[in-house]
């Protein structure tokens, strides 16, 4: 008997080193996904994860977990976060990961992505940050370069074996709750992205920074100008998916891999806008990628803001949203 005893003891030890189980099992709150970091996470020039990691990570548990790009930090208030790396593959691969880490409890986790984006001139500006309700997969499907037909039209068609991953579209109270919570957020601006906004015709440019939501349009490539602008709001209107407001590399990946695993409905994505979608009248596209327009630093900032708004919230009232996102109040919040 005590033979039988001990070998199960031994072989549970095993199992334990080899997957990493550990009786501390981790119940994040909210799980936060940053896509890249310019140098260390904290000390030096901000890239997406530095301000989440100097207010709620400075003093966490890190944890590495096989096949994510980088540690998961997690905070004793139930705040966790990570850089998943940039590009779809990179996102799916690193969340496909922690979710499959028994280590980590997600059964009632709300995700954020919090990172930067690019927005036509048309509908945002730069330091702006847009609440995504519904995302577009750039990629999915067939396209032909228009140097080689004589006809005038769409250069793409959708591919129909690309399933159901064309369009997610997110919880719309969970994001109306987002943007209430954020949407008087304390943003910041600065004098070089004023004066660049001013470049450009469109009205829409020339405001302040703003909290607002929309359509979201994801591609692994970083696609600029306005030929591809048009095309992007073709796949909108022909997937009847709104308006287009931000431009970004990973969130289809992410939220396709939250749905096959039931989660879509605790997902939110916070996109801060430090780029226009294409160059300004006489600039080419080359020129526009290339300039410095003083928004890197103030889209950090407030994309920081703007989701910590959201996650402070959570975080202080999970008696209320462990259960699920709640219903909205009558009286507009504060």
């Amino acid at each position: 008997m005590r033979k039988a005893v001990s070998s199960v003891a031994s072989i549970f030890l095993v199992l334990l080193l080899v997957t990493g189980a550990s009786a501390d099992v981790i119940r994040p709150k909210v799980l936060v996904f940053a896509m890249f970091e310019v140098g260390a996470n904290t000390g030096d020039f901000a890239g997406e994860f530095q301000h989440w990691f100097d207010r709620y990570f400075k003093d966490a548990t890190s944890v590495s977990v096989r096949g994510a790009f980088a540690p998961v930090y997690c905070s004793p208030s139930g705040v966790c976060g990570t850089v998943v790396g940039v590009g779809k593959a990179n996102a799916a691969a690193s969340l496909t990961a922690i979710l499959s880490d028994p280590r980590f409890d997600v059964s009632s986790t709300y995700f954020l992505t919090s990172g930067c984006a690019g927005t036509p001139p048309d509908r945002g500006t730069l330091g702006s940050v847009f609440w995504s309700d519904c995302i577009v997969d750039y990629d999915l499907g067939q396209r032909w370069s228009p140097l080689d037909v004589t006809e005038k039209g769409p250069v793409f068609q959708p591919l129909e074996a690309a399933g159901k991953g064309i369009v997610l579209r997110l919880d719309p109270v969970l994001t109306e709750w987002a943007h209430r919570l954020s949407r008087n957020a304390p943003l910041e601006d600065a004098v070089d992205a004023a004066l660049y906004r001013l470049r450009y015709r469109e009205k829409q440019a020339h405001r302040k920074p703003f909290v607002g939501v929309g359509t979201t349009v994801c591609s692994d490539t970083w696609w600029h100008g306005h030929t591809l602008s048009r095309e992007a709001d073709y796949l909108c209107a022909l997937y009847k998916a709104g308006t287009y407001v931000s431009t970004q590399m990973e969130d289809s990946a992410v939220a396709l891999v939250l749905q096959r695993h039931g989660m879509l409905g605790r997902y939110m994505i916070a996109r801060d806008i430090v780029n226009f979608d294409r160059p300004y009248e006489g600039q080419t596209p080359k020129e526009s990628l290339a300039a410095r327009n003083g928004a890197f630093s103030i889209g950090m900032k407030n994309g920081f803001l703007v989701g910590a708004a959201v996650v402070d919230h959570i975080v202080s009232n999970w008696s209320v949203w462990e259960k699920g996102v709640p219903p909205l109040p009558a009286a507009p919040l504060q």
